[in-house]
């Protein structure tokens, strides 16, 4: 099987990485202790992934219980604090992990638009690993705009205030290593309060 079709095979099976789980449970633990942190994975189905986090790609239905659960326990202002520190923690590994220093490097030297849509485009190629079944696009318009289409965090959710704080957090933690750290991305629309796409503004 090609890599092209592995990957779509992935994202139709709604598998996301990780991350999405276990930088959860560290911001959680942090935040509310190990006991609160239990009950929020017991509530989500998912204590086994405290004694054996997962280590390669997951169902984005636990990742889309565990923010359900969270949210039910914290309510939505704490739980968007903790997935917003999940999704800093998440862009640290990315940087440590899967974007080579030379290209890190070399994109802090380049006009931050050209360094922009190279690294989104390069985002855009690997999506499969953190929207799962659902669709990654961008644009500049004329800021660039990401959209993640059926977001795996907003599925079966209904909140008041943007849901995706992790996403942001990842997001934001990856450009601005690259782009500054006066850049910043803001969630202005969220499935999770009724809009067509989960859209994230990045401005610097």
């Amino acid at each position: 099987m090609s890599i092209a079709r592995a990957e779509g095979a992935t994202a139709r099976l709604g598998l996301i990485g990780p991350n999405a789980i276990t930088q959860m449970a560290a911001a959680l633990s942090d935040a509310c202790g190990a006991p609160l942190r239990r009950d929020i994975f017991e509530d989500a189905g998912l204590a086994r992934y405290l004694c054996a986090p997962p280590t390669h790609m997951t169902p984005e239905d636990d990742v889309a219980r565990l923010h359900r659960a969270a949210i039910d326990r914290l309510g939505e202002a704490k739980a968007a604090e903790v997935s917003r520190e999940a999704g800093r923690r998440t862009g640290d590994y990315l940087l440590a992990n899967r974007i080579p220093i030379f290209v890190q490097g070399a994109l802090k030297i380049l006009p931050r638009p050209l360094a922009a849509r190279i690294l989104v485009a390069a985002i855009a190629r690997h999506a499969w690993t953190f929207s799962g079944s659902g669709e990654f696009s961008y644009d500049f318009a004329p800021h660039l705009r990401l959209r993640v289409a059926r977001s795996p965090i907003c599925k079966g959710l209904c909140t008041e205030a943007p849901a995706c704080a992790y996403f942001a957090a990842t997001f934001e933690r990856v450009f601005a290593e690259m782009l500054g750290p006066s850049l910043s991305v803001t969630e202005t629309e969220c499935a999770a309060m009724g809009a067509a796409a989960c859209v994230f503004e990045v401005r610097w």
